[in-house]
C-alpha cells in the first residue's frame, strides 16, 4: 500500500467523523467551540482507528489477493505444459524443496528414497477411476498425488488405498518454497481483462470522494434547516457508505 494512499485514507476517515459529529453536536445546541474542540478529538481517534486496522489488515489482505492470483496463474501454467514439461518441472521443484534426490520413474511418475510421485495437473479435478489406475503400481514406498483438484470419490478411495493427496494448495506452497514460481505463465493473458461488473464501479474506491462530498453538503445543510434530523440521517448515510467504499472497495 503506498504511503500517499494511506495517508489519504487517514484524512479522508478524519474529516468523515468530523463533518458528522460538528454538525451532530450543532444540532444538539451544543456550543460551537466546543462542538468543534470535540468534533476534531472525535476525527483524530477515528484516523488513528482507521491507521491501525489498514496497517495490521490491510496488508495481510493484498497479499493474499497478489497470492491467490498468482496461484490461479501457476494452476492454468501447470495444465498447459505438456507431460513432459510437467515431469521435469516438478522433478526439480521437488528435488529443491525436499533437499533430498528425486528420479523420473516415467512421464507424470517420480519417486525418491522413501516416496513415489504421481502428477495430475488437469483442468478437471481427480476421479477415481484415474486412482485406480495409479494404485496398480505395485511399490513399497510412499504413495503420493499432486494435482490440483480431486474429487469426493477419488479423495475417499486414495484414503482407502493409503495414497497420499496433495491439492492446489499444496502444490503452490511447494512450488513457491522451491522458488520455482515461473516468470511467465502460460495462458497469461494481461493487458485483456474483460470490463468490471457494474457493481465494481459503482463500489469504487474513487467514488468515496463523491460520497463524502455528498453527505457533507447535506450535513452542511442541516445547520440551515428546520428538518435537521433527516438531513443527518442521509448525511450520516453517505458518510458511512463513503468510509466503507473507501477502505472496502474495488480499486
Amino acid at each position: 500500500m503506498k504511503k500517499s494512499a494511506f495517508i489519504s485514507d487517514l484524512f479522508f476517515a478524519f474529516f468523515t467523523l468530523f463533518i458528522f459529529t460538528l454538525c451532530l453536536f450543532r444540532y444538539l445546541r451544543m456550543d460551537l467551540w466546543l462542538a468543534f474542540i470535540l468534533s476534531v478529538i472525535c476525527g483524530l481517534l477515528t484516523s488513528g482507528a482507521v491507521g491501525a486496522f489498514l496497517q495490521s489488515k490491510r496488508k495481510h489482505f493484498f497479499l493474499k489477493k497478489s497470492d491467490e492470483a498468482q496461484k490461479q496463474k501457476l494452476f492454468l501454467h501447470l495444465a498447459l505444459l505438456s507431460d513432459e514439461e510437467k515431469t521435469k518441472y516438478f522433478q526439480n521443484a521437488l528435488s529443491s524443496r525436499l533437499e533430498t534426490p528425486v528420479f523420473r520413474f516415467a512421464k507424470l511418475k517420480l519417486y525418491s528414497k522413501t516416496n513415489f510421485y504421481f502428477l495430475k495437473f488437469t483442468i478437471q479435478p481427480v476421479t477415481a477411476d484415474e486412482i485406480a489406475a495409479f494404485s496398480r503400481l505395485k511399490t513399497s514406498k510412499q504413495k503420493t498425488l499432486y494435482c490440483l483438484e480431486i474429487d469426493e470419490s477419488a479423495n475417499t478411495l486414495c484414503e482407502r488405498l493409503n495414497v497420499e493427496v496433495k491439492t492446489g494448495a499444496d502444490v503452490y506452497a511447494l512450488v513457491k518454497d522451491a522458488c520455482a514460481i515461473p516468470d511467465v505463465f502460460l495462458g497469461d493473458q494481461n493487458g485483456q481483462k474483460k470490463p468490471k461488473h457494474r457493481l465494481k464501479l459503482w463500489f469504487s474506491k474513487q467514488n468515496g470522494k463523491r460520497f463524502l462530498t455528498s453527505g457533507a453538503l447535506i450535513l452542511l445543510a442541516s445547520l440551515l434547516t428546520p428538518f435537521a434530523y433527516y438531513y443527518l440521517l442521509f448525511g450520516g448515510i453517505l458518510l458511512v457508505l463513503a468510509a466503507v467504499v473507501r477502505i472496502f472497495g474495488y480499486e
